[in-house]
């Protein structure tokens, strides 16, 4: 799934969904992006300076794929993020250690949901190019049917559903902004 998609759901579902207030949903974002940072910086790396000091041309799409998310500083980091074994005993330790009653805004709780959400989606949706989820107890990587964005493996659709799926949450929260805005200051309209 996309960066921003994972961003979004994660973002809706820990303000708007459970209510938990504006923190937990920016966490739940910076959460939700952590595991691709490594590609983006890799990306911005491998492709930036090349691309403006030589254009297209200097592109050697393979290597530069391998550099930004399997080889070098950048894929190894984004193997590691993409595992759910450290946010999972992140969120264990969490609840094992009762930290909510010191995390009162959800914060650090909703970043390891967006952290571990990621993880299990991007397993769920990438058919050519899996991340080991267990590493580094396991390096086992499972080829999902369903990619988030190759039309082989079902990506069109993944990609219609859950544009639509964001653009409902974004037109549900706006009807209920409106209808907030239309009242009156006792909860009556006016």
């Amino acid at each position: 799934m996309e960066t921003y998609s994972h961003s979004f759901f994660t973002w809706a579902l820990a303000k708007h969904g459970v209510g938990a207030g504006r923190a937990a949903g920016i966490a739940g974002v910076a959460g939700a992006m952590l595991p691709d940072v490594p590609s983006i910086a890799g990306t911005a790396y491998y492709i930036g300076v090349p691309f403006l000091r030589e254009g297209w041309s200097s592109m050697d799409s393979e290597k530069v794929f391998n550099a930004v998310y399997i080889s070098g500083p950048f894929g190894a980091t984004g193997v590691a993020l993409h595992s759910a074994v450290l946010p999972a005993a992140l969120l264990i330790s969490y609840i094992l250690l009762k930290l909510g009653h010191r995390d009162r805004r959800r914060i650090f709780l909703w970043f390891l949901i967006g952290w571990l959400g990621h993880t299990v989606v991007d397993f769920l949706t990438h058919a050519d190019n899996p991340r080991p989820l267990f590493w580094p107890l396991s390096s086992w990587e499972w080829y999902s049917p369903v990619s988030y964005f190759d039309p082989l493996h079902h990506g069109r659709e993944f990609f219609l559903i859950s544009h639509a799926l964001i653009f409902v949450v974004m037109a549900v929260l706006l009807v209920r902004r409106t209808r907030r805005r239309g009242k009156g200051p006792k909860g009556e309209n006016p």
